[in-house]
């Protein structure tokens, strides 16, 4: 509702971007009362339906807004937005009518962003893989096994940044893994300021990784050799198994 001030997702400043520690975040509940998979994911602004759910429904011809925004999946690649509507949606005992893009290609039946996670008061427990719904006062269980090994990179050379500029540099991973593996680019903690890590993905080769960092001063900066950059997390084949069933 306007005006309601909602806590944080989750506390302590954590993101969750569809996985719990080894768990995906994933949870039952319904849409128009069909029982359906939802994901929690913090990284998303909006809800996102799978347009398969409207053809379970009955509503495959249901009309639809237009929508003329732009969207990108966790690859990188733009998001099918078929246009957006109003849906009920069930966690728990607490059923709202919340606004939800319909996407022409998901994983999963849907995608609970901030704006649905935050008009049903959720709190994800990191730790006991939970997820408490403030408004009815309930808990729901969250996820199905996920395999997520981390790695940290270096720099495997010195490079020199001009003011506000970039460069795909070369990094080192630090650990065995096998050649191909899909990673998730992402920043280490605690970076200076000025140095900043696109978050992409990115394949593992000889034991290096290319990813594009970036200088946000307006000083030129120097990034030595061995300087431990990002975290990359190996991402399952499973990930993109959904984009096999389509032409």
């Amino acid at each position: 509702e306007a005006g309601r001030d909602f806590l944080p997702v989750v506390g302590d400043g954590r993101r969750i971007v569809c996985t719990v520690g080894r768990f995906e975040a994933s949870s039952s509940g319904y849409i128009d009362h069909l029982h359906v998979r939802m994901l929690a994911d913090t990284g998303a602004t909006l809800g996102l339906v799978d347009s398969a759910v409207l053809t379970r429904l009955g509503k495959t011809y249901y009309p639809l807004h237009p929508y003329e925004g732009r969207l990108s999946s966790s690859s990188g690649h733009a998001l099918l937005i078929e246009g957006w509507t109003h849906l009920p949606i069930q966690l728990g005992s607490l059923e709202l009518t919340l606004e939800v893009l319909v996407a022409g290609k998901l994983h999963i039946d849907a995608i609970l962003g901030v704006d649905a996670l935050g008009a049903f008061g959720a709190l994800i427990d990191v730790a006991n893989r939970s997820m408490l719904l403030q408004r009815p006062g309930e808990t729901l269980p969250l996820g199905v096994e996920a395999i997520e090994n981390t790695y940290l990179t270096t720099m495997a050379a010195s490079v020199r940044l001009p003011p506000f500029g970039q460069a795909l540099v070369v990094t080192n991973l630090i650990g065995e893994i096998h050649d191909g593996s899909a990673m998730l680019i992402e920043a280490v903690m605690n970076l200076p300021p000025a140095l900043g890590v696109t978050r992409t993905l990115g394949i593992a080769k000889d034991k290096e990784v290319v990813m594009e960092i970036c200088n946000a001063s307006t000083e030129k900066y120097w990034v030595e050799k061995g300087t431990t950059i990002a975290a990359v997390s190996v991402v399952p084949d499973s990930a993109f198994n959904f984009e096999k069933k389509f032409p």
